[in-house]
C-alpha cells in the first residue's frame, strides 16, 4: 500500500508539473519526449559463473569417486546492437527492447588428482565454459528524474549460445584407468533482469549505462569411454552472467 501511494503521488506530481509547463508555454508542445522508436549500439564487459557438477555413475560409492563441483568464471568483452520503442506518460516511460550481443566470455578451472588417507580417490578434473553470443527481449519501465534523465528497471527473456566441456581423468593415479571427456554446445533459453540510466543529450541522441543479471539455464552430458570399466560420469553445467553495458541510442 505504501508503494502504491508513492506511485500515485509521483504520478500526480508529474501530471501537475506537466500541466504547469504547458500553461506557461501556451499551447506549444513539449520540447522533448521519450516516446518513439530507437536503435543503438552497446559495448561492455561480462563476468559469470559456470558451475560444473561431476556426478559418478551408477553411484559415487561403487565408482569410488565422490560427486564434486568446479566453477569456471567466464568473463570478457561483449557488445552489439539494440532496438526498441518507448511511450511516455507524464514522468513514467514504458517500453520494450530487444538486443543482441557477440561475446568473448570464457573461463576454465582445474583440480589435480589426489588420494586421501582414507583411500578416497580424486581424479584430475577440468572444466571449461564459453558464452559465445546472447540476446534479450525485455519490457522496460522507467521514471524521468529530469525531462532528459531516465532511470529504469527491466526484466524478460534471455537466450544465448554456450559451449561447455569437462573431463575426469584417473590416469595420473591409475595409468590403466580411463578418462571421461565430454562437451556440448547449444543455445539455451533463460531469463534476465536489471536496470539502468539513460541521458538524452539532444532530441535524437541519448547515452546509457545498464546492468543485467542473466541466467541461461543448464546443459548436461554423460561421458562413457566405451571400455570394459562399467562406469560413467554425468556432467551438468549451470550458466549465469553479469553484464555491464554502455551504449548510445538514436531516436526517430
Amino acid at each position: 500500500m505504501k508503494l502504491l501511494r508513492v506511485i500515485c503521488l509521483l504520478s500526480l506530481t508529474c501530471l501537475l508539473s506537466g500541466q504547469a509547463a504547458l500553461a506557461a508555454a501556451g499551447t506549444s508542445s513539449p520540447s522533448f519526449t521519450w516516446t518513439g522508436p530507437y536503435v543503438g549500439l552497446h559495448v561492455g564487459y561480462g563476468w559469470g559463473s559456470g558451475d560444473t557438477n561431476f556426478n559418478p555413475l551408477p553411484d559415487p560409492v561403487s565408482f569410488g569417486m565422490p560427486a564434486t563441483k568446479l566453477t569456471p568464471h567466464p568473463s570478457g568483452v561483449q557488445g552489439g546492437i539494440q532496438a526498441g520503442y518507448n511511450y511516455q506518460m507524464g514522468c513514467f516511460v514504458a517500453g520494450i527492447e530487444a538486443d543482441f550481443s557477440g561475446a568473448g566470455m570464457s573461463g576454465a578451472r582445474f583440480s589435480p588428482a589426489a588420494i586421501l588417507g582414507d583411500g578416497t580417490q580424486f581424479p584430475a578434473l577440468t572444466a571449461h565454459q564459453e558464452i559465445n553470443w546472447f540476446g534479450t527481449l525485455r519490457p522496460r519501465l522507467g521514471y524521468t528524474v529530469t525531462p532528459n534523465v531516465l532511470v529504469y528497471g527491466t526484466a524478460g527473456l534471455a537466450y544465448g549460445n554456450v559451449s561447455s566441456s569437462a573431463n575426469t581423468d584417473f590416469r595420473p593415479i591409475f595409468p590403466t584407468f580411463a578418462y571421461y571427456p565430454a562437451s556440448v554446445s547449444q543455445t539455451n533459453v533463460g531469463w534476465t533482469a536489471g536496470g539502468g540510466i539513460e541521458y538524452a543529450i539532444s532530441k535524437c541522441w541519448s547515452v546509457k549505462a545498464e546492468y543485467l543479471y542473466m541466467d541461461l539455464g543448464s546443459q548436461s552430458a554423460v561421458a562413457n569411454p566405451n571400455l570394459s570399466i562399467p562406469f560413467q560420469v554425468g556432467y551438468k553445467w549451470q550458466t549465469t552472467a553479469n553484464i555491464l553495458n554502455f551504449g548510445v541510442n538514436y531516436r526517430f
